[in-house]
């Protein structure tokens, strides 16, 4: 995301690329004094507050929910918020980390659902098996140092982490 500087090699990226990022601890992101449709006005200054109040509403923040302090609203809530910020800047290439925390069911099937016709490019960090099983076409874990592919999915992983744990048991 051109946060951190590479600790070698090279990074190409191409000059339209926008990311948008959903960091499992977006609340430390969001400023809890202002209303919602004023943090994503912060964010994306001069469009009518209509559009804000649309994009919010489009995530389930609607009618004077818009207009209360983020502090008051529950934790699901706030990640409703974070993802509206998220996505009012059009981003083609997603990365989310633990977005399923505060969520419930209904709106995790959603959030599924909505990853699956996005047409961008998506890296998702999680542990909640129903969303991966879901979504992924790849699974990477990470540990020990090292990235590597899961030609099996979730089922391959499941497996390894089972023996894993039946070796430190023994």
């Amino acid at each position: 995301m051109g946060i951190l500087a590479p600790t070698s090699g090279m990074r190409h990226v191409h000059r339209n690329l926008k990311f948008g990022y959903f960091s499992q601890h977006h609340v430390d992101q969001l400023d809890m004094s202002v209303s919602s449709v004023e943090l994503i006005q912060s964010s994306f200054p001069g469009k009518p507050i209509e559009e804000y109040r649309r994009q919010l509403g489009s995530f389930g923040i609607s009618g004077d929910l818009a207009l209360q302090t983020v502090d008051s609203l529950s934790g699901g809530q706030k990640s409703r918020v974070a993802f509206a910020r998220m996505c009012m800047g059009n981003p083609n290439f997603l990365i989310l980390d633990e977005p399923t925390n505060h969520l419930d069911i209904e709106t995790i099937e959603a959030l599924g659902k909505a990853i699956n016709k996005y047409t961008g490019g998506v890296i998702l960090v999680s542990h909640d098996e129903r969303l991966i099983r879901m979504v992924c076409k790849e699974l990477w874990v990470c540990g020990g140092g090292m990235v590597g592919s899961i030609d099996g999915g979730f089922d391959e992983y499941r497996q390894i982490v089972e023996k894993e744990l039946e070796a430190q048991m023994k």
